[in-house]
């Protein structure tokens, strides 16, 4: 699980979206509207955007059709998931609904998020011999 998140708002530009996760090699971000999960944006959800937005904007360069498109329009809902969630449990919700993510909560606060990528690397991890 990934505790240290960046979290947009519903209004911020797929542009910041874009230049922060180049800046912080990340590929997904909660979106909160007044501290609560509202959704998530994933790296695919900009490439998407990026390339409609050039279809009806020609001229534009990706970067300035992403700074035309709102956070808000491209997210997916927000999936969330309990602290103690099991990794098997976690695995299973992603699969079944198709998520890239997952959001973590705990006593009501968003507190990580955990990817195919975390899934993978737990699984990957030596076991324990008891």
């Amino acid at each position: 699980m990934t505790s240290d998140l960046v979290t947009l708002k519903l209004t911020d530009t797929l542009r910041l979206a874009h230049d922060i996760m180049s800046l912080a090699h990340v590929r997904h971000f909660p979106v909160v509207d007044g501290g609560k999960p509202a959704g998530v944006i994933h790296q695919l959800d900009l490439l998407r955007a990026s390339l409609a937005s050039l279809v009806r904007h020609p001229k534009d360069t990706p970067r300035e059709a992403l700074g035309e498109i709102a956070v808000k329009d491209v997210m997916k809902p927000a999936t969330t998931v309990k602290k103690e969630t099991t990794i098997s449990h976690a695995a299973r919700t992603m699969i079944d609904e198709d998520l890239e993510c997952l959001l973590v909560m705990e006593s009501g606060r968003l507190v990580g998020l955990v990817s195919r990528t975390d899934l993978l690397r737990e699984l990957a991890k030596p076991m324990k011999r008891g």
